[in-house]
């Protein structure tokens, strides 16, 4: 859904995106608007709706402030969406950039590099409208897969994506690439503004940082890990049946400390990710 709505963002606000990456906890965008902030914000707004209702909350969804950092230089532009593509890899979630489902890493140079296509898009307008919100205005040119999510090469401008990496050779390189000083000397040919660094993209802290650096070499992926979406799944569909509710938002907080235990002394997940997956429940 938050990909539908961004499409649609894009449309009415005619901005550029050229790079997303969706985690768990976060998103990360590349856009080219003259109203950052504003695209922003609705689009936020229209997500935390559809959050709202289908899991029966109410108030702000996710943290208060919207984090926006101008770029201008073509290679600020580049590393900066070298860092968003291969978010999913940084965080652990794929062991490489073309791993993780929920960014626009295989959408660049698709047919040069041999990624499958879509499933089959669904051309009727109406079937479209079952997915998005009611009344909402979208061009013909938007295509939905067979997931009924939006493709992102019809309201993404992933020619202009492309052009900062000019051959998939090179755009294969960089998805590969270790991050060290050479992503900082190679900004300073623009000569304008301060590096792009992961630092400043991921202000979590220099512990998450230096995890990150590590995640690069994927030594620390594991197959069999317990991925966030999955926890989710798993919270939903099954543990939160015995409690007679549809999901986590429906519980108790005695409900979450024993789902919590569980989840730690059953399936043998970390704190961190109970506390991500399972609202209502903090470190202790």
């Amino acid at each position: 859904m938050f990909i539908n709505l961004m499409a649609l963002r894009a449309y009415s606000s005619r901005a550029a995106i050229l790079a997303d990456a969706e985690m768990s906890t976060h998103v990360h965008l590349n856009i080219v608007s003259g109203e950052p902030l504003e695209f922003a914000a609705r689009l936020r707004m229209s997500y935390t709706k559809y959050f709202n209702k289908k899991y029966g909350r109410k108030g702000r969804f996710g943290q208060k402030y919207t984090f926006i950092l101008s770029v201008e230089g073509f290679y600020h532009q580049m590393v900066m969406m070298n860092y968003i593509l291969r978010n999913g890899l940084h965080h652990g979630a794929a062991s490489n950039a073309f791993g993780y489902d929920y960014c626009s890493a295989r959408e660049l140079f698709r047919n040069d590099i041999g990624f499958s296509v879509d499933s089959p898009a669904i051309m009727n307008r109406q079937d479209i409208l079952t997915f998005i919100p009611r009344h909402t205005e979208f061009p013909d040119h938007y295509l939905m897969n067979g997931d009924g999510v939006f493709v992102r090469n019809c309201f993404m401008e992933l020619k202009l994506a492309e052009q900062y990496y000019g051959t998939p050779r090179n755009y294969l390189y960089q998805m590969n690439r270790l991050t060290d000083e050479s992503w900082v000397q190679a900004q300073q040919k623009d000569q304008t503004g301060e590096p792009i660094t992961l630092e400043r993209l991921e202000p979590a802290g220099k512990a998450d940082v230096e995890q990150m650096l590590r995640n690069e070499s994927a030594r620390s992926f594991g197959k069999n890990k317990w991925q966030d979406l999955d926890v989710c799944n798993l919270i939903d569909s099954d543990l939160c049946k015995p409690f007679g509710v549809e999901s986590a938002y429906g519980l108790t907080d005695s409900q979450r400390q024993r789902l919590a235990r569980l989840l730690a002394n059953e399936f043998h997940l970390p704190q961190a990710q109970i506390c991500r997956c399972l609202p209502g429940t903090w470190p202790r």
